[in-house]
């Protein structure tokens, strides 16, 4: 699998505007500071291990690993292991992994190994003339740790297999771990400053000097040396913004004439240079016309080549999943810059308004959205509220930072308005802030981000304070010499692997099993229609709704009170023969999922199925985005997907594992006398559309063709039962 790693996407770069309006106070994000290399392998593989417990890599331990340690990814425990060799005095490297994309386990083992292991590599030329004598550094060193990829119960982590820290070779100090090449790199917004200096006229050695006093480092003690900074600054020498600009425009012209469903829209200045360009594929546009309801507009980042704001529209699709729509390059950060993003991103989409936006706490958009979207909901995404709580607290609460983050964390979850703001005054005044400026704001804006006071307002489950971040979706195909005339197309192969990915990640929630947990017929209703996601927020409110007491206050209205509660509750009005359901905490009409309050009511009322109405499409199994074809690849990646799934269930026990070997060996030499040719030519190979009568009619075709692929054979039928095998028809047909 190529490694990606955020260095090279170096191209972004975080705004760090605060929206307090002090020049002086910016934003500090932490992955501003450094970058690790990520894999996005989501694949997974049998259980290896149990019973270990997970270890963050943001506590930044530095205590040696041991066999079991367990970690969420690959990337974090390549950290972790990264942080405990720089305290040690050395660095490591990824030496193997097993797996890869094409295999059904994906990449499920990793080796990192000392810089130093192995034996040194041959020259790569046979011109030796113009190459330094340089001795090589590997001397066979075998200190190491082995990952492997460990799922239970449908969760994978990473869990350390073998450690070993014997070193053949000295180990450095302090002050010389830092000059080994894996801890020299520039920061992102350090790249921003330095091409700022560049521009005033600023020599390197000049530059040195004001970056260390900016950030306090002694001389000689950045991340990076004189070196890396000039060698920065000639990467960047062949940017000419004059005309890049027209080179992007052309980029454009040529995708619209390849596909006629792309879209852009673009202003130029008074000097007819580029000013702002906005853009979408043909996938956006589509998933924009299902899933528009609720929009993220991410403008927390720039291109800091070209000074830049960088903006990027994402939805939410009927499996949980992001998906790109649009993408916009501004002139400046100005409120009239911003409105004429947002009245490109309409026009782009046919004239549709979004029913919510969420953005970043950023006056000058909000003042764009007060003008061009008054009637769309504004709302503060509480990833981006949370993303700035460190770099203005951490520093001035010290120790009780941590206290104050659970404090905040509960405060924002209240039910109610007003226990919010009883709560919020106690917060603050308990840690001492109720006079800095940056508890002003967001005391003045709690409207926008608080949870109790956007009850009502569709936010498609985007409620938890998750990251939601530009950077892994173009992840390894933006760096610091992506040009603009080479931007559109490379942010068009970037999408289209995020959209495969996605593609994949819908059907594995397919293929799981999901458990009824109620047997209520209410619940086996949804799960026919719903997808697994939406499936699994109804049914934790169904769950839930068991613990509430209905009190019918009078005709057709019923008060809903939890159990261990004497006073408070909400009000549900359940109208029968209109199929009419409300309820005071606005529940559907946040996440499109009926709330516990109104399920509770239902189950009194004896209602066996819910009304088509509170079924909203946009949650629906047919709705989908995806498969978008039935050809090879397509073909190909469903079965990857069930023989992942097929391998965890029967890798439990040993019953499982023989069954499904003895099954597999005869559906293979079933399907190896099968003809290689299809018999009738399907014309859904590059079908796009997501119209669900389309949808409808392809799931109902590769329903048919599945069943009469996975037939039994007559040797077969007279050794297994026929309810067994119908339960292995059900699990590799794709709903």
């Amino acid at each position: 699998m190529k490694k990606m790693s955020s260095k090279n996407n170096g191209c972004l770069t975080h705004r760090r505007r605060c929206p307090c309006g002090d020049e002086q106070c910016c934003i500090r994000l932490d992955e501003d500071e450094e970058d690790i290399s990520m894999d996005p392998s989501a694949l997974s593989e049998p259980n290896l291990m149990q019973g270990a417990q997970h270890i963050t890599a943001e506590a930044a331990a530095v205590d040696a690993p041991y066999v079991g340690q367990s970690f969420r990814t690959d990337a974090e425990a390549q950290e972790y292991y990264t942080n405990f060799a720089r305290k040690n005095g050395f660095a490591i490297r990824r030496e193997r992994s097993k797996g890869n994309p094409a295999h059904p386990l994906g990449v499920y083992k990793r080796e990192l190994v000392c810089h130093r292991a192995g034996v040194s590599l041959p020259r790569k030329t046979v011109e030796l003339k113009r190459q330094r004598n340089k001795k090589s550094s590997r001397c066979r060193c075998e200190a190491q740790m082995i990952i492997k990829k460990n799922v239970l119960k449908g969760t994978s982590c990473w869990i350390v297999v073998h450690f070993s820290n014997e070193h053949n070779h000295q180990l450095l100090d302090s002050e010389e771990v830092r000059h080994l090449p894996a801890y020299r790199n520039i920061p992102p917004a350090v790249r921003e400053r330095i091409l700022f200096l560049s521009k005033a006229g600023c020599t390197v050695n000049l530059m040195m000097r004001a970056l260390e006093m900016e950030r306090g480092a002694k001389p000689g003690h950045l991340t990076f040396t004189e070196r890396d900074l000039r060698n920065f600054l000639q990467a960047n020498k062949g940017i000419d913004r004059e005309t890049e600009g027209s080179e992007l425009l052309k980029a454009c012209k040529a995708m619209r004439d390849k596909s006629s469903d792309f879209r852009y829209d673009y202003t130029l200045d008074a000097n007819e240079k580029l000013e702002h360009i906005a853009w979408s594929y043909p996938d956006g546009v589509h998933a924009y016309k299902v899933f528009g309801d609720v929009v993220i507009f991410d403008t927390t980042y720039r291109l800091y080549a070209y000074d830049r704001p960088f903006g990027v529209w994402f939805g939410v699709d009927n499996y949980g999943n992001l998906i790109f729509l649009g993408c916009v390059l501004l002139q400046d950060e100005r409120p009239a810059s911003f409105k004429w993003a947002l009245q490109s991103f309409v026009s782009l989409m046919d004239g549709k308004f979004p029913q919510t936006i969420m953005t970043d706490l950023d006056m000058g958009l909000r003042e764009a959205m007060m003008s061009e979207l008054p009637n769309t909901k504004h709302a503060f995404g509480i990833w981006y509220v949370t993303h700035r709580l460190s770099s203005w607290f951490s520093t001035l609460l010290g120790s009780q930072y941590n206290s104050f983050m659970n404090a905040f964390h509960q405060v924002h979850s209240l039910e109610s308005e007003n226990d919010f703001v009883q709560q919020w005054g106690h917060m603050v005044n308990e840690f001492g802030l109720a006079s800095d400026r940056h508890i002003a704001i967001l005391s003045l804006y709690q409207s926008y981000w608080a949870l109790p006071f956007l009850h009502g307002w569709f936010l498609g489950g985007l409620t938890t304070s998750s990251s939601v971040s530009i950077k892994p979706f173009f992840r390894g195909f933006l760096n610091a010499q992506t040009r603009l005339k080479d931007f559109v197309e490379q942010v068009g192969v970037a999408i289209e692997l995020q959209n495969q990915a996605g593609e994949e990640a819908t059907m594995r929630q397919n293929y799981h099993n999901v458990k009824i947990k109620t047997c209520m017929p209410i619940e086996e209703h949804c799960l026919s229609i719903l997808t697994p996601y939406a499936f699994d927020m109804f049914q934790k409110e169904l769950i839930s709704s068991t613990q509430f007491a209905v009190y019918e206050s009078q005709r057709e209205t019923y008060l809903v009170r939890h159990r261990l509660k004497a006073d408070g509750g909400y009000i549900v009005q359940c109208f029968p023969s209109e199929q009419e359901l409300c309820c005071s905490c606005k529940g559907f009409e946040s996440c499109g999922i009926l709330c516990r309050h109104t399920l509770r009511v239902l189950s009194l009322k004896n209602c066996f199925m819910l009304p088509d109405r509170y079924l909203l499409m946009r949650w629906r199994r047919e709705s989908s985005l995806f498969p978008k074809s039935s050809g090879y690849n397509y073909r190909s990646q469903a079965l990857r997907s069930l023989s992942s799934i097929i391998i965890q269930e029967s890798s439990i026990t040993k019953d499982r594992f023989n069954y499904v070997q003895w099954h597999m060996s005869k559906l293979l030499t079933h399907v190896r006398n099968m003809p290689t040719v299809d018999e009738v030519v399907s014309d859904m190979e590059t079908v796009t559309s997501v119209d669900t009568t389309v949808s409808n009619r392809r799931s109902r075709a590769r329903l048919r063709k599945v069943k009469s692929v996975v037939e039994m054979p007559n040797e077969t039928q007279e050794l297994s039962k026929a309810q067994t095998f119908s339960e292995t028809l059900e699990l590799s047909e794709l709903p």
